[in-house]
């Protein structure tokens, strides 16, 4: 499947290979010379995917590509508050990139982000737990603290166009019509509910 390559370009292709097995999503704005790479051999890279069952997707548009299994085996679940954390940012994300050009990342801060908590009547996380959220948002390239303290309100965070493909459409429409119901004084004061547990990739 990876015929009629350069042998210097397989072994740089098996180590993307391996990167995306484990850490799904691979951003041109975070790693440009793999992402370039995996573009030029997509065809390769595509037909080894589905011989695995795995989805590949190249979005040229937003520089990113994204892999997951059709296996739910092979899927991470989420915890309660990963997954809480998760939607909310994607929120936030979706509501700012409308604002900005396609070539713009959304920048949020920590304020905002326990803004939505407090939207949701939801306590917000201990330190000890921001900073895995923070860590495992990293890891999967979905976002990145611009500032050095992330325990700090004024703490900025850049958001990548990963988070389209982390959280199903559908349950971010669903934060937009909660918020709407609170706003209008609607809801009833009731807190939002999310899963226990859920496999996004």
């Amino acid at each position: 499947m990876l015929t009629d390559i350069s042998e210097q370009d397989a072994e740089r292709l098996k180590e993307i290979i391996n990167q995306m097995l484990t850490v799904n999503f691979l951003v041109k704005e975070l790693e440009r010379e793999k992402y370039l790479l995996a573009r030029r051999y997509r065809e390769q890279l595509t037909r080894f995917f589905q011989f695995l069952n795995w989805e590949i997707v190249f979005d040229d548009r937003h520089e990113c590509i994204f892999t997951a299994s059709r296996d739910v085996r092979h899927r991470r679940t989420l915890s309660r508050d990963e997954s809480v954390w998760l939607l909310i940012i994607c929120l936030i994300y979706q509501e700012k990139r409308r604002e900005l050009s396609l070539s713009e990342f959304p920048v949020s801060t920590l304020y905002e982000i326990r803004s939505k908590y407090e939207t949701f009547r939801l306590p917000f996380v201990n330190k000890t737990k921001l900073q895995e959220l923070v860590r495992l948002c990293t890891r999967y390239k979905m976002m990145e603290a611009l500032d050095p303290d992330i325990f700090s309100d004024d703490c900025r965070f850049r958001l990548f166009h990963t988070l389209m493909y982390a959280v199903d459409a559908d349950r971010v429409e669903k934060l937009h019509e909660k918020i709407r119901r609170y706003e209008t004084g609607a809801e009833g004061g009731q807190p939002y509910e999310v899963d226990e547990e859920t496999a996004p990739d």
